[in-house]
């Protein structure tokens, strides 16, 4: 689908989210095997591996996909954002397609995403991604070309996430990884690349998911000034969220 159309979509998405004070789920079959759906949601805060894109303050997000029974996909996801040393940059829109599939109890999962960030085009970049899942554990990789800093010109970020419902039905999900930026110096004094974690709960109540996460990483306080702007924007941060599905 083209960006613009896009762009006019996810927006009218990402709208509806100040009249749900929450987010839903709403999916369409669209017959030879195409399905359909689009979301919106509000978080408490934007964390993405660790680092908070919305200095702390709260996100409307929202995308749409399609899916085929093939196990092909693509679709398009969007948030607000918020960065000290980018202030022109108040939206990211993700662009992504891919293909699952399943072999026994594995699942596999290629997908390549480029991300645009509005008014901050030296921020755009693309990222290769893939992952295997198989008993609630799921290993991944993104590989980045085209990093968006000054010196460097590629990254990898890898993680292992685990997911396990506990007893009356509540969700547990807790990931690790690691974000290599490859040249030293760029996350601060000599460091090139960090660790974080996150861990969460969630539970459906009168068909509302809510979710609450803690997530941290290992930037000290004196290096994330460097890196992010703020002393507190690279972790430590409880983040809540509410999601509401329409079946």
């Amino acid at each position: 689908m083209k960006t613009l159309t896009m762009k006019t979509l996810s927006k009218a998405v990402a709208a509806s989210v100040l009249m749900l004070a929450g987010s839903q789920a709403i999916s369409y079959e669209l017959g030879a095997g195409f399905e359909a759906s689009a979301n919106v949601g509000v978080v408490s805060n934007y964390m993405w591996r660790g680092m908070t894109q919305t200095r702390n303050a709260a996100a409307l997000q929202g995308g749409l996909d399609l899916t085929h029974s093939s196990g092909f996909y693509a679709g398009t996801w969007m948030s607000n954002v918020d960065f000290k040393f980018f202030p022109g940059a108040d939206t990211e829109q993700d662009f992504y397609a891919g293909y699952g599939f399943a072999l026994g109890d594995f699942a596999f999962d290629l997908k390549r995403t480029e991300y645009h960030y509005a008014s901050e085009e030296g921020l755009n970049f693309g990222e290769t991604h893939a992952h295997v899942s198989a008993f609630g554990l799921t290993v991944g990789a993104d590989y980045s070309s085209d990093t968006p800093v000054a010196n460097s010109d590629s990254a990898l970020h890898y993680y292992a996430t685990y997911a396990y419902t506990l007893p009356a039905e509540v969700g547990l999900t807790a990931t690790v990884g690691e974000y290599d930026y490859k040249d030293a110096g760029w996350v601060g004094g000599t460091d090139y690349k960090y660790t974080y974690y996150n861990i969460g709960f969630n539970k459906t109540f009168w068909d509302i998911n809510f979710g609450l996460a803690y997530t941290d990483s290992n930037v000290d306080d004196g290096n994330c000034v460097i890196f992010m702007g703020g002393d507190d924007y690279c972790g430590g941060a409880v983040v809540a969220s509410a999601v509401k599905t329409f079946k």
